[in-house]
């Protein structure tokens, strides 16, 4: 694969984009191939979104079982976000060099074992281990899911594919897995759901083996191209700093020195990559791409909504269980209503954002988002399961508004070329998202949790009365720092919808 010369005469090297993909660009895939290949892709979303969502319901028995506090939460949910963000663009560029039909195949095998040890594990450090390289794998597999349907199909459908894609199956996945993770973990216990995730990539494996087509099991070998490991070394160690750093603060140890060690190297090395990236022949990230206003306006609010939802995917189970002492499958079935009513939006407002400016639905759907949010940080421990689904279902509304158009809207920015180096930015921009959110949660909460009892732990909450005593001390710094948390996302929610309004040049979009 050779570079493209411009009319300016400056180059780009097409290293993004798995060797399929460009001929799928130059001759559209027939229709019975496009779906037979979205297939694979929504499989993998399913798998990794559904594992997410059972996680969120087993963790305050995992906390419990393995006698951590709530940190533990956050580093399960850090540690995973850390791994993809640092891989996504090196398994973008490996993509391109071995075809990305191996790298699905190798993303399953990873997840599979990964999950299977993670049900094993015997402490938080293993748990937390075999996280990370259950996140590996997701990166494998997940690293050039846009690329593929954005490729595949021409502008008057990509809406409606994504919307399947990245909306109808990502929500589903989100639905199952908070009702699965309450029936597994009250049946069967927390580790049940590490062994159907390893299950379900298996099966995962013999799809993207048997149904993915022939040439995307085929790439350059790295015998025209370099890999840029120069570039994935600093950016991955950047990321990896950056959020180690946050994840050692979150207890409010601020000053902390390893903090301020963590953070400096963080930028350190995130300014080399910057650096080098604009000096290497075959760059892992092309950073002109983010010249494109509507590319860089539309991944601000993307990131934005990420950490809305991390927020409460992290929060809200808790308060479902410890607070309102509901049961795992309980809280389960009352947090479905969100994916829920994604899952219901997203074929629409796919279809909505080929007709529609996109832009103008992602603020009404962070808008919506504000207001959910605000009224679930009202919410007591004596609330109804009425008053909880009507949050959580508006909460839903708003990301189902606002997901599809936002990855449309992004996509439709980014020249062919890129292609690969757009999906992959997505994906990262989830993954820190994600982190930065849980990080922001549990920092929150700690923050009056020591305030009220000088300890960040839960475990007094685990009792069948949380009336009196240093329970009730307890429940209430840990529903202040809820309140807190969830205006704090509110008020980011409003941000993003006034970012995803400003005016971008037409020009971006094709």
């Amino acid at each position: 694969m050779t570079a493209v010369r411009f009319a300016s005469g400056s180059t780009l090297p097409v290293v993004y984009t798995p060797r399929f993909i460009m001929a799928a660009l130059n001759q559209p895939a027939p229709p019975r191939n496009r779906w037979w290949s979205l297939s694979v892709a929504s499989l993998a979303t399913l798998i990794v979104t559904a594992d997410s969502g059972q996680l969120s319901i087993a963790l305050p028995l995992i906390i419990k079982g393995l006698n951590a506090d709530l940190a533990l939460a956050s580093w399960i949910a850090l540690v995973y976000a850390l791994i993809t963000a640092s891989l996504y663009l090196p398994c973008g560029r490996l993509s391109d060099l071995f075809g990305v039909g191996r790298l699905f195949l190798a993303g399953f095998v990873v997840y599979s074992c990964s999950s299977l040890f993670a049900g094993v594990s015997q402490s938080a450090g293993q748990l937390i281990f075999f996280r990370a390289l259950q996140a590996a794998g997701s990166a494998l597999i997940m690293a050039n899911n846009f690329a593929l349907v954005t490729a595949l199909f021409p502008p008057a459908e990509r809406g409606r594919a994504m919307g399947i894609a990245g909306g109808t199956i990502s929500a589903l996945g989100y639905t199952l897995g908070p009702v699965l993770g309450g029936l597994l973990t009250s049946g069967f216990g927390w580790r049940s759901n590490f062994y159907l995730s390893a299950i379900l990539a298996l099966l995962g494996f013999a799809a993207a083996r048997i149904l993915l087509p022939e040439e995307s099991f085929k790439g350059t070998g790295g015998k025209k191209e370099p890999f840029d490991f120069a570039g994935a070394a600093s950016f991955g160690l950047a990321i990896s700093s950056l959020l180690f750093a946050l994840a050692l603060a979150q207890k409010g140890e601020w000053q902390n020195t390893w903090v301020a060690a963590s953070t400096f190297v963080g930028l350190i090395m995130l300014g080399f990559f910057i650096w080098w990236e604009k000096r290497v022949n075959f760059p892992l990230l092309d950073l002109s791409i983010f010249s494109i206003a509507a590319f860089t306006l539309g991944n601000t609010a993307r990131w934005f909504s990420f950490l809305i939802m991390s927020i409460s995917n992290l929060l809200m189970p808790f308060f479902l269980q410890l607070a309102m002492r509901l049961d795992p499958l309980s809280a389960g079935l009352l947090v479905a209503p969100t994916p829920f009513a994604m899952a219901l939006l997203a074929p629409l407002t796919g279809w909505m954002s080929e007709r529609f400016a996109p832009e103008r639905l992602c603020a009404l759907g962070l808008t919506v988002n504000g207001a959910a949010l605000i009224f679930l940080s009202y919410l007591r421990a004596d609330a109804s399961a009425m008053e909880v689904v009507f949050g959580l279902a508006l909460l839903g509304v708003g990301m189902g508004i606002f997901q599809t158009p936002n990855n449309n809207l992004l996509m439709s920015s980014v020249p062919r070329r890129r292609l690969g180096i757009g999906s992959s930015v997505l994906s990262i921009v989830r993954s820190i998202g994600y982190a930065i959110g849980a990080t922001m949660a549990t920092a929150i909460v700690s923050h009056y949790l020591l305030l009220s009892t000088g300890d960040t732990s839960l475990q007094n909450l685990s009792g069948a009365d949380a009336s009196v005593g240093s329970d009730a001390l307890v429940l209430a710094a840990f529903l202040r720092g809820y309140r807190c948390a969830y205006l704090v996302a509110a008020a980011i929610a409003f941000a993003g919808a006034v970012i995803s309004l400003w005016p971008v040049p037409k020009e971006d979009f094709r």
